[in-house]
């Protein structure tokens, strides 16, 4: 008995040592879990402009040069629409290669009630929706241009004249932002250049080019634009899914608060 209890020992540290030497392989070094890197981009804002409904396909264009000299490029295009009294409508895709050539799955559907003060932020992977409250600033101020506080650097907007895109006439602008050495921990000067084709008519951009050295070359590009309004079930979320409450309490919130709203 007494050989069989130590016999049963030994196997049992032999076993304990292999185990121990597989989990200290070269090919297995131990580490802990990593997080990662992510990053999103804001696309095309629709602010909830009454009297100017409209349905369009805005297109997505992410380009990254890498080390070597090649690129990156995700794309995708989504649906978008807003009726006459200000309610909006959008999907968000993920951005894929090729994205302008098919359809990427879809990650969220956005439904903005201005009237309501509500907005659906609806999971088709989950079936479930998250209500929160919904109030957007009474005026939209663009940044003067000159000088930045604290000397970070400077800021120029050039205008580039009329345009017609999707048979709508767009106002261009070029703004540059030029931040000096060390606002950001920038070794050298750092300049991203932004261009927008704004329409009055609707309120929004129907294109924007974005060049950043940090995030490369981004383009958004309203088509396929139609004046008019959808059936009244766009707007309205999912039958069936989930609604999960997130507003505040008392639902007290002052007019013009801001709201975040998820982009691709």
């Amino acid at each position: 008995m007494k050989r069989v209890a130590l016999l049963v020992v030994l196997l049992q540290a032999v076993f304990a040592s292999s185990l121990a030497a597989g989990q200290q392989a070269p090919q297995d070094a131990p580490h802990a879990p990593d997080g990662g890197t992510f990053e999103r981009i804001n696309n095309i804002d629709i602010p909830p402009v009454a009297n100017a409904p409209f349905t369009a396909t805005v297109s997505a264009e992410w380009i990254r040069k890498l080390e070597d000299g090649g690129t990156i490029t995700i794309s995708n295009h989504r649906q978008v629409a807003r009726d006459s009294s200000g309610r909006v409508f959008q999907e968000r895709r993920l951005l894929v290669p090729g994205g302008d050539q098919k359809t990427s799955p879809i990650s969220e559907l956005d439904f903005s009630d201005p009237n309501q003060h509500e907005l659906y932020i609806c999971f088709p992977s989950a079936h479930t929706c998250s209500l929160r409250d919904y109030y957007v600033p009474a005026d939209f101020h663009l940044p003067q241009p000159g000088e930045l506080p604290s000397h970070q650097g400077n800021l120029t907007r050039e205008d580039l004249g009329k345009n017609t895109l999707d048979g709508v006439e767009v106002v261009g602008t070029r703004e540059t932002l030029t931040l000096n050495q060390g606002t950001i921990g920038n070794s050298q000067p750092l300049s991203v250049t932004k261009e927008f084709w704004y329409s009055p008519q609707l309120g929004i951009n129907l294109l924007v080019k974005r060049v950043d050295p940090r995030h490369g070359t981004q383009i958004f590009s309203v088509s396929e634009l139609k004046l008019v309004s959808t059936q009244p079930a766009t707007f309205q979320p999912p039958q069936g899914y989930a609604i999960k409450d997130m507003r505040s309490p008392t639902d007290q919130q002052s007019e013009g608060s801001p709201v975040t709203l998820h982009n691709p």
